[in-house]
């Protein structure tokens, strides 16, 4: 699907990259990620080894938004195969401070994450995003989210932690914080 398709169907902005709600929260983000760069070098340098050039070139695997069904939604799916360890997408949109009440009513919010703590920020993925705010829940998901660190910010990427056959719908699995104010899914 393309990306102008996208926008148009979903009456959304395509974001290639993230954006900061302004300069001064990007400058405070690149401050404590390059306090804890260190801490996490060497599981950043193996991400970014395999990875950092998927999420530099905006490299995206083909993919196809459908209707899942009337309850799920959108979903994405895989328009071929796609090996092992393939990088998918980054999880894009409008960092911004977290607004608790706000955000649980919004299922296109993602934790920001500088490091494995949890911040006061999130990735608003509602009115500006890219197709992987599509990317559905599955407690046996086909792909794996992960933070890195790559240009002094970090990135919530996912990659394919095992094949996917054409026309396989792309899973991850969203955590249990996500479902707190949320009803549960249906196992699929």
């Amino acid at each position: 699907m393309e990306r102008k398709q996208v926008e148009e169907q979903f009456k959304i902005i395509y974001l290639d990259s993230l954006e900061f709600i302004d300069q001064a929260l990007l400058e405070e983000v690149k401050g404590k990620v390059e306090k804890k760069i260190d801490k996490y070098a060497q599981m950043n340098h193996w991400a970014t080894a395999l990875f950092g050039e998927g999420l530099l070139k905006k490299k995206e695997v083909p993919y196809l938004i459908k209707k899942v069904n009337p309850l799920v939604g959108y979903g994405v799916f895989a328009k071929e195969t796609i090996c092992e360890l393939t990088y998918i997408g980054e999880y894009t949109g409008l960092v911004r401070k977290r607004k608790k009440r706000k955000d649980s009513l919004n299922d296109y919010v993602f934790g920001y994450v500088v490091g494995p703590q949890d911040t006061p920020w999130v990735i608003d993925a509602r009115e500006k995003g890219n197709f992987t705010r599509f990317i559905n829940h599955s407690y046996t998901p086909n792909l794996t989210s992960r933070w890195i660190i790559a240009e002094g910010i970090s990135h919530i990427i996912f990659f394919a932690n095992r094949l996917i056959q054409p026309g396989e719908q792309l899973t991850y699995d969203y955590g249990p914080y996500y479902w707190r104010k949320r009803s549960f899914p249906q196992a699929f």
